[in-house]
């Protein structure tokens, strides 16, 4: 009969064990004095650590959206963010109905104004695009970007454009501002 010592150490043993495998896979095995036998439990070795998912990207703003290079010509040209903005039409206003973010720079004392509005639609893109093409708007092959384009009457002095790309929405008041547009490039 093993005495309470060695019960003690061999439980002691196990204890240790456990600690340094991280783990209780296995308890230590005993012998038949009662001695508990030097075995170490297989552990299989652990996945590298994992690093804390990073922070999702910031959602675009008004300030964000575009390239620098495009921000440089705006403030070049006289054009600044303008806070409570005019709306380009029907389509820009039911962006911003649905919780679009709405920019628009306009130079002072000017009609010169440059319209964005970005909206996540997910997986109803292309119903959006049903209904733009419902209204006459057509695919710009011209630039064979998958753009789309305003019918010629939509705004007397601007033809809007908007492209869908992974999910988002992208309405601009002419094409060339959407090769501007950051999450495009």
């Amino acid at each position: 009969m093993a005495s309470r010592t060695e019960i003690l150490a061999a439980i002691a043993a196990g204890a240790l064990a456990l600690v340094l495998t991280g783990c209780g896979a296995s308890a230590p095995e005993t012998s038949a004095s009662g001695a508990a036998a030097e075995t170490v439990a297989s552990v299989a070795p652990s996945a590298p650590a994992t690093e804390a998912p990073a922070d999702p990207p910031a959602a675009p703003s008004c300030d964000t959206v575009f390239t620098e290079a495009e921000y440089a010509r705006l403030a070049e040209d006289g054009l600044g963010l303008k806070e409570d903005p005019y709306l380009l039409g029907p389509v820009m206003e039911r962006m911003e109905a649905e919780g679009a973010l709405i920019c628009v720079w306009t130079k002072p004392n000017s009609d010169v104004s440059v319209w964005y509005a970005r909206l996540e639609v997910g997986d109803q893109g292309q119903a959006w695009l049903d209904q733009l093409q419902a209204e006459g708007w057509l695919e710009d092959t011209h630039q064979g970007d998958g753009s789309y384009q305003a019918p010629a009457d939509y705004d007397a002095n601007y033809q809007p454009s908007v492209m869908l790309e992974s999910g988002v929405l992208h309405f601009a008041s002419y094409n060339a501002i959407l090769r501007e547009v950051l999450e495009l490039q």
